[in-house]
């Protein structure tokens, strides 16, 4: 309910660029809100475009998160765009808001960008994907939110982590965190991603699994799976079918076909140009096993 300037809808500057703003108190408590703004002025192309997000949707596509000066912990802020006419309109300026909830101990900074502006991320009927050209949000060096625990009792403070019971949903609230500044033994939780950043929910506990265990808990649990998906799923089965080993070392995972490219490569747990095959997911061993047995494994189906 913080009141939204008339000034920002009124841009009309075609050159000023999209911006980050908080206006509410940027000194807050574990588990408080802020409430974070993102104000992209219009620009105006004096051409008709095609592009045109679908009902209920934001027009531009924009990415903000809150990072720790610290810890580096990054909080996704999921961003809707405010009630406003205005913003139903193809030449307006947009205005998107969120309240974002903070538990970490830290300082904040906003970080992101916006992807596409004027639906140009939806190329549905027929219209030409339009390229990729990320564009940075103006965001001030004086815009921070500082989050303090004075009496250190916080649930959610890192410290206390692998005192959390484990999780039992997918689902659970949490953040980003960078392995390297984590004040534990990372080797009780997931693996980072090519960034070294790992999720960790706020009340519950992630733990690794070894590939044998997580294997042997699909089959009992669910003996029956439908799989659907494109070249990433069929990488995350290239890693299951062979108990993680391929794409094991960290040689191997800077090559192309561990990052994107495995299309070409051979395969003998399954023949993943299959568009139908049925896997047996052995947890002992791998492997595979063809809905038509009598198939040929070497070649690819019409």
């Amino acid at each position: 309910d913080i009141p939204i300037p008339d000034s920002y809808w009124t841009v009309q500057d075609a050159s000023a660029p999209a911006f980050v703003t908080i206006p509410s108190n940027r000194r807050i408590g574990v588990d408080d809100t802020v409430c974070v703004r993102v104000v992209v002025p219009a620009k105006p192309t004096g051409v008709f475009l095609a592009y045109a997000p679908f009902p209920n949707t934001p027009w531009d596509s924009v990415l903000v998160d809150l990072v720790g000066e610290h810890s580096k912990v990054s909080v996704p802020v999921h961003l809707q765009p405010v009630k406003d006419v205005r913003n139903t309109y193809r030449d307006s300026t947009h205005i998107y808001e969120a309240d974002v909830r903070l538990r970490d101990v830290d300082v904040y900074r906003a970080t992101g960008y916006i992807e596409f502006r004027g639906g140009e991320w939806n190329c549905e009927g027929g219209l030409a994907p339009v390229d990729y050209n990320p564009e940075l949000l103006y965001i001030s060096e004086m815009l921070t939110v500082e989050v303090s625990d004075p009496q250190n009792s916080s649930p959610y403070s890192l410290d206390r982590y692998m005192d959390l019971p484990l999780c039992t949903e997918l689902d659970s609230d949490g953040r980003w965190v960078m392995a390297a500044k984590l004040p534990f033994e990372p080797h009780n939780i997931p693996l980072p991603d090519n960034h070294g950043m790992v999720w960790l929910p706020y009340m519950c506990r992630l733990r690794r699994m070894a590939y044998t265990d997580y294997t042997q808990c699909l089959a009992t649990r669910y003996p029956m799976m439908h799989w659907f998906g494109d070249s990433n799923l069929r990488r995350a089965l290239k890693k299951l079918t062979t108990l993680g080993r391929w794409c094991q070392t960290g040689e191997e995972q800077l090559t192309r076909p561990c990052i994107c490219e495995d299309y070409k490569e051979e395969f003998t747990r399954f023949n993943s140009t299959y568009r139908e095959m049925l896997i047996d997911m052995d947890p002992e061993s791998g492997g595979h096993m063809l809905t038509d047995e009598s198939a040929d494994f070497t070649t690819t189906p019409a």
